[in-house]
């Protein structure tokens, strides 16, 4: 009779963990995966894909963002933003691709990390910062500091930025940040000198097999109930 009482809680802690497996993610974690420039996280027990980033390279051709239907492994792409594990936030976001992205020479003899601070290392940083430097946007990324125009060596000003994107038929869950990831806004400098700070806004192309979700001049719908799908970030004026 002792044991008794340890009954009750093994029972709760086996019900929560078949409970959790039965979602889209599980205790078990996740797998984190690149697809192009989407960044995927695969459900280990659900073997189902949440998209968790878009990278953008900063030119027109990627305002466009595709959203496919499986992974290359052939799982189901099911969610854009969401939660994960046993229910973190983990909210669709769009972020400014990293200027030293295909960088590779970090590494020594054997594939062995350089340490920070050698001549080793020092001579790869120059060489990234150089490898930075070739990127067109380089030099024209501004920092966003506030509305307040005095804080800047030029004019300002503000526009929205529209991605469009291209659901697949299997999504069923859609979770968006508002802004760019880190940053309400993202500012270029213009030829002239000014600066324009872009808000990112979305207009949908929803795949017309799609079961849970259609589209109409940009703006998600629910097929359940045609209720408008309303998000952080702004659909397009």
């Amino acid at each position: 009779m002792k044991h008794i009482r340890y009954i009750f809680p093994a029972l709760f802690l086996i019900f929560f963990i078949i409970i959790t497996a039965c979602g889209n993610r599980s205790l078990t974690g996740n797998t984190d995966i690149r697809m192009g420039d989407l960044e995927i996280t695969i459900g280990q027990i659900s073997h189902e894909g949440l998209v968790e980033e878009y990278l953008w390279d900063g030119s027109e051709e990627g305002l466009t963002i595709d959203i496919p239907d499986v992974t290359d492994e052939g799982e189901k792409i099911t969610e854009l933003g969401g939660f994960k594990n046993i229910g973190v936030p983990d909210f669709f976001g769009i972020k400014l691709k990293s200027f030293d992205e295909g960088f590779e020479e970090w590494t020594g003899p054997y594939g062995k990390p350089l340490q920070e601070g050698t001549p080793e290392w020092e001579e790869a940083n120059n060489a990234r910062l150089e490898y930075m430097k070739q990127n067109p946007l380089y030099e024209k990324i501004v920092d966003y500091k506030g509305e307040d125009e005095s804080l800047y060596d030029a004019p300002i000003s503000f526009e929205k930025l529209t991605f469009t994107i291209n659901l697949g038929k299997n999504i069923n869950s859609v979770d968006i940040y508002g802004g760019f990831v880190n940053n309400p806004y993202v500012g270029f400098r213009q030829d002239d000198g000014s600066i324009i700070f872009y808000e990112p806004a979305i207009y949908f192309n929803c795949d017309v097999q799609n079961e849970t979700f259609y589209s109409k001049d940009g703006i998600l719908y629910s097929r359940k109930d045609d209720e408008k799908q309303v998000f952080q970030m702004p659909y397009p004026d």
